[in-house]
């Protein structure tokens, strides 16, 4: 493909406009007149935005549509432009598999303004050195924003949201905001503080609440009461650094987890007490005299509590006069059978629909309906058509992904039957080697052997002498001695 036949499609990002500089309009304009000076094509209906969303992970819409456009076998682009590579993300082992994935599928990715393009040979390492930089700088900016944070609380200032019960109150010029009684809300805490301390259960305080509409509200829960009379705070003490947040890796979901108590910052403000300590602490032995919550200190998983839930049905049916989900209302005690009911009517009061219905009845019912309606011929044909229809999509978008992987495949046998081979012919060379070393050394040591047997053969003989000499020297003494 010559180079004014390619083809081009611009992706951008930004996460809020204070804090990139960048807007995703800027972006694309620098990409356009990169495409303008390189002799590039931009395709009009391949400009992908995504706006409002962090680069930490990659279940973005844009750029799941970017992505899906360019590893199809049929693609209406060559190229890739984006501003620079923490656009496609600020971790370095997501924008390294996307780099990796756009070079297998053959396609061209080029950052602007940081001069990198995919098909130079210096490629990866830059990416990754860039990688490693952006990931440098969401770390060092959440410490930053925690450490700030911080600060804020020990100097009595207020960095969560909204607190029901409370005003924010303006401080300075610099946006910062401290926390204030707000009378009228102070009066519906108290309430079910004492509520609660005459014995009346979260539900029951829900549904009154609820019942009267009470602090222009008509939507009370039983966990946000439950939270509400757990609350340091309305007894006049700051908790901060309690949880944090986590994001699951490869999507923006954030995960809240808890701290260990030795790391939670606690403020005394006896001016935000809106309940005496006598109140506090019936309302905290009462609590902790029916338990703890089912659900506190359970390990949550990556997945949602309806892909995990036992029951078949499970966040999937819906109570037909508000909406709501159907829970499960009865099952336990002396309620043989569990009974799907309306959420907002069991647990709130809210709705009027006060049916019960039998799971078991239920999901027979739904299930029978179901084989009704899915076995018929014109529905399996449907089905089978468009099964076969997307598997033809499919296996045409692995074809030439096989077909590499089959090429890397020989390359690689060949490879080994090559190195095979080396370490036989060196292992032979090295075994010859070996037996002649030992050869010689044998061949050393004979040689010394038959020295050292003449030596001791010499040394005999010459020691018979001597003595055949002596022999003798002795015998011519006694003859002159006679004479």
């Amino acid at each position: 493909m010559t180079r004014t036949s390619r083809r081009a499609a611009i992706y951008a990002r930004v996460s809020t406009d204070k804090q990139n500089p960048l807007s995703p309009a800027d972006q694309e304009r620098k990409c356009r007149e990169y495409a303008d000076r390189n002799g590039i094509t931009v395709v009009a209906d391949h400009v992908y935005f995504d706006e409002g969303l962090s680069g930490v992970g990659l279940d973005r819409p844009a750029l799941q549509r970017l992505l899906r456009a360019a590893l199809v076998r049929t693609r209406d682009f060559d190229v890739i432009l984006v501003d620079d590579t923490s656009r496609l993300s600020r971790s370095t082992e997501d924008v390294l598999s996307i780099y990796r994935d756009l070079n297998f599928a053959g396609l061209q990715l080029i950052a602007v303004s940081q001069n990198i393009d995919s098909h130079h040979e210096q490629a990866e390492t830059l990416i990754t050195i860039h990688g490693l930089i952006d990931h440098s700088y969401v770390t060092e900016l959440a410490k930053k924003t925690h450490r700030g944070s911080e600060s804020a609380v020990l100097r009595g200032l207020h960095v969560g949201g909204t607190c029901y019960g409370y005003a924010l109150v303006a401080e300075g010029t610099a946006g910062s905001k401290r926390l204030a009684i707000e009378e009228s809300e102070a009066m519906v805490v108290r309430r079910i503080f004492e509520m609660s301390a005459a014995g009346r259960s979260l539900k029951g305080i829900t549904k009154k609440l609820n019942g009267e509409h009470a602090g222009n509200r008509g939507n009370w829960c039983p966990t946000g009461i439950r939270s509400m009379l757990k609350r340091e705070l309305y007894r006049g003490e700051v908790v901060w650094n309690r949880s944090k947040f986590e994001k699951v890796p490869k999507t923006n979901t954030r995960r809240r987890k808890m701290r260990d108590e030795s790391e939670w910052i606690r403020v005394q403000h006896p001016e935000l007490a809106i309940v005496s300590a006598e109140l506090w602490t019936r309302v905290q032995a009462r609590l902790d005299y029916f338990g703890r919550k089912p659900s506190e200190g359970r390990r949550r998983g990556l997945f949602s509590r309806a892909l995990t839930s036992p029951y078949l049905f499970s966040g999937l049916l819906k109570c037909g006069e508000c909406g709501a989900n159907l829970v499960i209302g009865t099952g336990g005690g002396t309620h043989v059978h569990k009974k799907y009911v309306c959420t907002n009517y069991f647990n709130r009061g809210t709705c009027q629909n006060n049916l019960y219905i039998r799971r078991d009845v239920l999901e027979e019912r739904l299930l029978r309906r179901l084989q009704s309606e899915l076995l018929q011929p014109e529905v399996i044909d449907y089905a089978m058509s468009e099964f076969g229809r997307r598997l033809r999509i499919a296996l045409a978008t692995m074809s030439e992904d096989l077909t590499a992987m089959r090429r890397r495949k020989d390359l690689l046998e060949k490879e080994i039957q090559r190195l095979a081979a080396a370490i036989a012919q060196r292992s032979r060379m090295a075994i010859r080697s070996i037996l002649s070393c030992r050869r010689s050394r044998l061949a050393r040591r004979s040689s010394k052997e038959s020295r050292t047997a003449c030596f001791r053969r010499a040394q005999r003989r010459s020691m018979v002498r001597s003595a055949r000499f002596a022999s003798l020297s002795r015998r011519g003494f006694q003859i002159c001695a006679v004479y």
